[in-house]
C-alpha cells in the first residue's frame, strides 16, 4: 500500500511539474527593468524595451505584466514578429500560454507578405496564423480592398471567411455579400448569403453559390453554381433562373428560366435551359403545363413563339412539339417550326394552322417570309384550305393542293389556291331580311381571293371553273365550314414570367 501511495505521489508531482513547465511558454528575452512587489500584485512588471518570446514569435513593447499563471499582458506600441513574414501591431496584446489564440486590441494591424488587415480588435492563432475578428476589419490583398463585420483570415492559405456587410473592391470589380468564403490564390468563391458582383466582363446576383473564376486569359470564365433568384449578365445578354450551373462545355439554368439578349429585344422563357459553348447552341425546355416561349421585338412589331423545346443556334431557331406563334394579327400552330433569321423565313410542319383575324389558313406545311417580323408571303403546301367567315356560324371554304398568300404592311391582301381548287361560297341574307342561305359550290384549277380591311371582298375562279348554286337546308353538313377556335391563353399571357414582368 505504501509503495502504491508513494508511486501515486511521485506521479502527481511529475504531472504538476510537467503542467507548470508546459504553462510557462512566455519567456522574458529582454527588459530595462523588472519589478515585483508582492504587497501590490502577484505579477512581474517589465519596463522599457521589453522583448518576450512566445512559441516561435517575438514581442516588442514598452511595458508588460507577467503573472504567475503564465498570462502576459503587453502594452504600448506592441509589435509581434512571427516568422517568416507575419507582423502583428497593436496597443495591447494578451497571451495565455496554454492557449494558442493571442488577443490584440487598439489600432490592430496584421501584415502577412503582401496582405494587410486592420481592425479595432482581433484574435490571432499562433500555430495556424489565423486572425479572427468580430468588430469589423479592413483587408488589402493583391489589389483588393475587403471590409466585413466579422471574419476569419487564414494568412498561410490566403483564405477569407467573411460575414456581415462584406464589400470587396478592386480596380474593376465590386463584390457585396452577406457571407463569403474566398480562396484568393484559386479565385474560388463560396457565397452563403445574398450576393452581387459587378465587373466589366459580367455581373451576377444570387442567394448562394460556389464559383471558381478562370482569369488566365483576359476575361473571367466561371465554373460552379449559383442559386436563389440567380441572375448573370454579360455583353451578350442575361440569364436568370432559380439556379445556374457553369461547366467547362455546358452552362445550365433550372427553374423559372429567362434568357434575354443584351438589348432585351429577344427574350426566351422556360423551365430549364442549356448553353453549349462549343457550337453556340442554346436549348430552352418547357412542359405541357408550362411551354417554353420566345418573344422577339423588331421595331414596332412583336413576335411570340412557344413550344416544348426551343433550340437557338446562330441565325436559326427550331421549336419542337406543340408550336404556337403570334405576330400582331397572325396566330398559328403546328408540330414543329424552323426560323432562319438570315432568310427571314419560318417553316412550320405537322398540319399547321394560321389565323389571320377571322380567317383560317391550313395545310400540310407552311412557309412564311417576314420583313421586320411582318409577313410578306405565305405558302401552304398540301391539302391547303382557307376558311373565311360568311356570318356568325358559317365560313366560306376554298381548298386546293397548294396556297399562296400575299400581305401588304402585314395585312392579308390576296390568296391564290392552286390545283384541284374547290369553292363553297355562302350567300347569306342581310340582317332583318327574309331569304334562304344559299351556297355557290364550284371546282377549278385556280381560285383567287381578294381581302380588304380583313374581310373577303372578292373571289375569282379561273382555268375551267364548273359548279352551281344550291340551298343550304336539312342534311347539309356544316362541319367543314366552321372555323376552329384559335388556342386561348398563350404562355406569354399566363406564365409567371409573362410579358408584364419584362
Amino acid at each position: 500500500m505504501r509503495t502504491s501511495t508513494a508511486t501515486f505521489t511521485c506521479f502527481a508531482l511529475v504531472l504538476l511539474f510537467f503542467g507548470q513547465a508546459q504553462a510557462q511558454t512566455v519567456d522574458i528575452l529582454a527588459a530595462d527593468q523588472i519589478v515585483r512587489d508582492p504587497a501590490i500584485t502577484k505579477a512581474q512588471r517589465l519596463l522599457g524595451n521589453v522583448q518576450l518570446g512566445h512559441q516561435d514569435g517575438v514581442l516588442h513593447c514598452d511595458s508588460a505584466w507577467r503573472f504567475d499563471d503564465g498570462v502576459v499582458e503587453v502594452f504600448g506600441e506592441v509589435r509581434m514578429e512571427h516568422p517568416p513574414s507575419t507582423v502583428l501591431l497593436a496597443d495591447y496584446i494578451g497571451l495565455k500560454p496554454d492557449v494558442d489564440w493571442v488577443e490584440a486590441r487598439g489600432e490592430v494591424r496584421l501584415d502577412h507578405e503582401n496582405s494587410t488587415l486592420t481592425a479595432p480588435s482581433l484574435y490571432y492563432h499562433m500555430a495556424s496564423k489565423q486572425a479572427r475578428y468580430t468588430e469589423g476589419a479592413r483587408i488589402t490583398d493583391d489589389g483588393w480592398t475587403v471590409t466585413s463585420q466579422t471574419g476569419l483570415y487564414l494568412a498561410e492559405d490566403a483564405l477569407f471567411q467573411l460575414g456581415g456587410n462584406v464589400l470587396a473592391v478592386s480596380d474593376q470589380d465590386t463584390l457585396r455579400s452577406d457571407s463569403l468564403h474566398w480562396v484568393r490564390p484559386d479565385d474560388h468563391y463560396t457565397f452563403w448569403g445574398a450576393t452581387t458582383w459587378r465587373s466589366p466582363e459580367f455581373e451576377f446576383t444570387c442567394q448562394a453559390g460556389d464559383l471558381a473564376l478562370d482569369t488566365e486569359d483576359d476575361g473571367k470564365r466561371p465554373t460552379g453554381w449559383l442559386a436563389g433568384a440567380a441572375r448573370v449578365a454579360d455583353g451578350s445578354g442575361t440569364v436568370e433562373g432559380d439556379s445556374l450551373r457553369f461547366g467547362v462545355e455546358v452552362h445550365e439554368a433550372h427553374g423559372r428560366v429567362r434568357l434575354s439578349s443584351a438589348d432585351r429585344q429577344t427574350v426566351a422563357h422556360g423551365q430549364r435551359a442549356e448553353q453549349h459553348l462549343s457550337d453556340s447552341l442554346d436549348l430552352v425546355f418547357g412542359d405541357a403545363a408550362n411551354p417554353a416561349w420566345l418573344r422577339q421585338i423588331d421595331g414596332e412589331d412583336t413576335l411570340h413563339i412557344s413550344g416544348l423545346e426551343l433550340r437557338r443556334a446562330p441565325n436559326l431557331l427550331t421549336v419542337v412539339d406543340s408550336v404556337w406563334m403570334d405576330s400582331e394579327d397572325l396566330q398559328g400552330k403546328g408540330d414543329s417550326l424552323v426560323w432562319d433569321d438570315r432568310l427571314g423565313q419560318i417553316d412550320v410542319f405537322g398540319s399547321p394552322r394560321l389565323w389571320s383575324h377571322m380567317d383560317l389558313l391550313s395545310g400540310d406545311s407552311l412557309t412564311m417570309f417576314l420583313d421586320e417580323n411582318r409577313p410578306e408571303l405565305l405558302w401552304m403546301r398540301g391539302h391547303a384550305v382557307v376558311l373565311s367567315p360568311a356570318n356568325d356560324t358559317l365560313s366560306h371554304r376554298i381548298s386546293g393542293r397548294n396556297l399562296d398568300a400575299h400581305f401588304v404592311e402585314g395585312q392579308l391582301d390576296l390568296v391564290d389556291v392552286l390545283g384541284n381548287g374547290q369553292l363553297s361560297y355562302f350567300m347569306v341574307p342581310e340582317p332583318g331580311q327574309d331569304g334562304e342561305v344559299r351556297v355557290n359550290q364550284a371546282v377549278c384549277s385556280r381560285v383567287s381571293l381578294n381581302v380588304d380591311d380583313n374581310a373577303l371582298v372578292g373571289v375569282a375562279l379561273s382555268q375551267s371553273p364548273e359548279g352551281g348554286i344550291r340551298t343550304v337546308g336539312e342534311g347539309f353538313d356544316l362541319a367543314p365550314f366552321q372555323v376552329p377556335q384559335r388556342p386561348a391563353n398563350p404562355p406569354w399571357e399566363t406564365s409567371e414570367q409573362s410579358d408584364l414582368a419584362d
